[in-house]
């Protein structure tokens, strides 16, 4: 069965690609604080969040180190 859109209406991966696109791990972090305080199960997004700022970590000291060989 076709599933019916509306063309003024974005899909949850647009709404969150445009959210994640004007937020920092910061405000996710926040976030995951305020849905774990209302009784959520937050485990996976903090892992996530925590494995995104390790590998973002890890390119920054590679780059900082491929900028000091010459």
């Amino acid at each position: 069965m076709a599933r019916r859109t509306n063309g003024n209406r974005e899909s949850p991966e647009e709404s969150a690609n445009d959210w994640l696109s004007t937020h920092t791990l910061q405000d996710i972090r926040e976030l995951a604080q305020e849905l774990s305080a209302s009784g959520e199960d937050v485990t996976e997004l903090v892992t996530a969040v925590n494995e995104l700022e390790g590998l973002l970590e890890e390119t920054h000291v590679e780059g900082e180190a491929a900028g000091t060989e010459a």
